[in-house]
């Protein structure tokens, strides 16, 4: 007979020399008896690959019919965690039967489910006798090679839980998002650490970005976050965004406040309902029999929340090195969830700052109706210096602005405030001309970085409903688009200017002549500028140009179009919009006449503002407006030399104006008892809804307003 497998892995009749085999014959056996592993010894020794092995029952493919039943003893033996060790007969390729040494160790495999580890030491001779124990010499040979191998075995593990907490480094804390990163850490986790993982986080974590300053000593609130199970039936248990109490006593009590984590091996009916006593429904009947690992997220020394991690009863309960891999994963994801804390409470703080600085609502103008927008960015980065406002000025006019800070970050936005501020003063309070307000502007940013160069870009636009003229000017801005009622939009082209803060340059105004029901578009660049590779501001305003398709939509409709358009891979910059629908006051509802420096001009006042409100049905306002106009009528003939003029308005409240050549503005002033004037403004204060003065090219002018009845 010529050297089977057999006789050549151990040398055979011509070679009884040391055995040859480069590895161990080795092999695992599940509870079923399907061979689940073969080492390159066995198939050297027994001439079958690891293909062919794998997956075949042992009885049938390595011992004879005689022996099956004994080999199914020793294998349930074995299986309730007896070792063994001794000889028995078995088959090689060739079907011929080889008696070896042999020695059999109770093992689990990745999922905790038993099965037996088979180590080849020896062979005894050509002969075939029953299985029986061996020599006492052979035996510790088997339980030697056995050591080996767990030793070998607890080095794979060690091996794998190094990979699986590498992968969490990796895979962990890719965004500044606090649910993804507790998602990122549960898809790390499950399926090969847990069958089940959920997170919860405090609920002053979650809803004001607040690190706690103290462990809990009462009930507390958390909120899951992430939750992954295999079991679908068992994730529906465990709601996301679902706030659970607990009490001090649980064991998530317990974790909360010691920071220290807990194994439960097997939870029972009552653990599980000390766990969730008030869920409803409650995960606790699918967790019966399930080992538990809770550990704490802890950043900078304070507790954030809980991981929860458990295994079914077909696994192998948490041993003491898994649940130290579990604290590295929580300390990953805490430390991951504490950066986003941090990033999440400065972009909220940037936010607030930013939205209480601007207008709460653009409010109702004469010839003007506003639809406007502010769009945060994607990021803190982004979070920064964009603005707008609509200002009623006097006189009926209404200025409009938008403006970006250059900058990110809440320091940018509180410059945006403070240059805000400065406008709505420059152009309400002082009634300066685009040009001049951009001017001081660029004055005011050279004190506002302290010692840091700042920069702003700014528009600044002035409409008046009577003449229908708008009045621009912009500093290093981008330009506004006018939309006819009838026609396409198009850019108007103004004079660039330098961005706010360069210092010593000019800025010029350029009227427009805007039709009736005419639009005009402002708006920041990061509603425009794109980060996509080949494009420019000038393609974001084409692209602007061509998303308003019908200006006679609603205003609201328009912006919602083109914030939906335009926004796309433009968000990681703040954006600014005003869209301003523009209508004259029509010729009927004004009335201009010119005063006589006389005294019966006085008269004359009275009568026209008498006769002109009668004609206009305003009857109800006839005896305030006429005595608060001779007021203003009779001051301007006392202090001022030169044309005298009155005008009237009608539109959302009824305005009246006098101009004098004068350009010494009239203050209140308190009147003694016997003093003869001193009055008359304090009576326009008084009865009028508005009051003020501004000044004109040629003069000032004294104006005040009425609500309509």
């Amino acid at each position: 007979m010529g050297a089977t497998p057999w006789n050549r892995a151990f040398g055979g009749e011509a070679a009884p020399a040391a055995p040859q085999r480069p590895w161990p014959a080795t092999l695992t056996v599940g509870t079923d008896g399907r061979i689940t592993s073969w080492s390159r010894g066995a198939q050297a020794l027994f001439g079958l690959s690891a293909g062919r092995a794998c997956g075949r029952r042992m009885r049938t493919l390595m011992v004879r019919p005689e022996d099956r039943s004994a080999l199914d003893e020793l294998l349930g033996t074995v299986l309730t965690g007896r070792s063994w060790s001794g000889s028995l007969p078995l088959l090689d390729a060739d079907g011929l039967v080889h008696p070896v040494e042999c020695g059999w160790q109770p093992i689990q495999d990745r999922r905790g489910r038993p099965g037996a580890l088979i180590v080849v030491t020896d062979r005894v001779g050509q002969s075939a006798p029953a299985a029986k124990p061996a020599p006492l010499g052979t035996a510790e040979a088997a339980l030697a090679a056995i050591g080996q191998f767990q030793e070998h075995a607890a080095s794979v593990a060690m091996m794998r839980r190094v990979q699986l907490l590498t992968e969490a480094n990796t895979m962990i804390g890719t965004t500044l998002d606090m649910s993804q990163t507790a998602r990122e850490l549960l898809a790390v986790a499950v399926p090969r650490f847990a069958d089940t993982a959920s997170v919860a986080l405090l609920e002053t974590v979650v809803d004001e970005f607040e690190l706690p300053l103290v462990r809990p000593d009462n009930e507390v609130r958390v909120r899951r976050v992430a939750a992954r199970a295999q079991d679908p039936a068992l994730e529906a248990l465990l709601p996301v965004d679902q706030t659970v109490v607990h009490g001090q006593n649980s064991v998530f009590g317990q974790v909360l406040r010691s920071g220290r984590p807990r194994t439960l091996p097997a939870l029972d009916q009552a653990a599980t309902l000390k766990l969730w006593p008030s869920s409803e429904p409650s995960p606790g009947p699918l967790l019966l029999g399930h080992c538990m690992l809770v550990v704490p997220l802890v950043a900078r020394g304070a507790v954030l929340g809980i991981a929860m991690f458990t295994r079914g009863p077909d696994r192998r309960p948490f041993s003491g090195g898994e649940a130290v891999l579990g604290e590295e994963f929580a300390a990953r994801a805490a430390l991951c969830v504490d950066n986003a804390r941090l990033y999440s409470h400065e972009r909220h703080t940037a936010l607030m700052l930013q939205r209480a600085l601007l207008p709460a609502d653009s409010g109702d103008h004469t010839g003007v109706d506003v639809a406007h927008r502010y769009l945060p960015a994607s990021d803190l980065t982004g979070v920064g210096g964009d603005w707008y406002d609509v200002i009623g000025l006097r006189g009926g006019r209404v200025a409009m602005v938008v403006g970006d800070v250059m900058g990110h970050g809440v320091r940018a936005a509180a410059v945006m405030g403070q240059l805000r501020t400065a406008t709505r003063t420059l152009v309400a309070s002082l009634d300066l001309q685009p040009a001049e307000v951009l001017h001081h502007l660029d004055e005011l940013t050279e004190h506002l970085g302290d010692g840091e160069i700042l920069f702003a870009t700014c528009l600044v636009a002035v409409f008046d409903p009577t003449t229908r003229i708008c009045r621009i000017a912009r500093a290093g801005h981008i330009p506004p688009l006018m939309v006819p009622a009838q026609g396409g939009p198009q850019v108007i082209e103004l004079p660039a200017g330098v961005p706010l803060g360069v210092g010593g340059h000019t800025f010029e105004s350029l009227d427009i002549d805007l039709e009736d029901d005419s639009l005009l578009v402002l708006c920041t660049d990061g509603l425009v500028e794109s980060r996509a590779p080949g494009r420019d501001i000038d393609d974001g305003l084409a692209d602007l140009a061509r998303e308003i398709k019908d200006p006679s939509l609603p205003l609201e409709a328009i912006a919602d179009t083109v914030i939906s358009g335009l926004r796309g891979d433009r968000t990681m910059d703040d954006a600014a919009l005003v869209i301003a629908r523009v209508r004259g006051v029509p010729s009927t509802a004004t009335a201009n006449w010119v005063v006589e420096p006389e005294l019966p001009a006085v008269a004359r006042a009275r009568h026209a503002v008498r006769s002109t409100l009668s004609d206009w049905g305003l009857a109800e306002l006839e005896e305030t407006a006429e005595l608060l106009a001779s007021e203003l009528v009779t001051n301007a003939l006392l202090y001022s030399n030169g044309p005298i003029s009155v005008r009237l308005m009608r539109d959302r409240t009824l305005l009246c104006e006098v101009y004098d050549a004068s350009d010494e503005v009239p203050r209140l002033r308190t009147a003694g008892h016997d003093d003869d004037g001193g009055r008359g403004l304090h009576l326009v204060k008084e009865l009028s809804h508005r009051w003020g003065t501004r000044r004109t090219t040629g003069g000032k002018s004294v104006w005040f307003e009425l609500a309509l009845p």
